[in-house]
């Protein structure tokens, strides 16, 4: 399994915290059962706070993660729903912010 570091520290608050629980709920649609448990797992461990810039992650976990970490940013943020709750919004935009730098540190292995 080809693994990768990190490579971000992620801000865990009330958004955060929240978009992950429902991340996990919709692990659904996730074919595979081991990847959806290594999945489940990271997450679990993200919000935990246990996920460092340096701890090693599975690549087709981290390629999820960075799907569903766009896909909350558009939603929240970049279709422009401003009359959303402000936290909301910023959220979005923590979303969007971690996504670019995991995308811009992983280039290779997300491609």
């Amino acid at each position: 399994m080809d693994q990768a570091k990190f490579g971000i520290r992620f801000t865990i608050n009330q958004y955060a915290y929240s978009e992950i629980e429902n991340l996990i709920e919709c692990t659904d649609n996730i074919e595979s059962p081991n990847q959806r448990k290594r999945y489940v797992d990271f997450l679990n461990a993200l919000a935990c706070k246990t996920i460092k810039p340096s701890t090693l992650v599975d690549v087709d976990v981290l390629k999820l993660f960075v799907g569903d970490l766009k896909n909350r940013a558009n939603i929240d943020y970049l279709e422009g729903h401003w009359d959303d709750e402000p936290h909301i919004v910023a959220g979005g935009k923590m979303f969007l912010r971690a996504f670019n730098k995991l995308k811009a540190i992983h280039q290779a292995v997300l491609a």
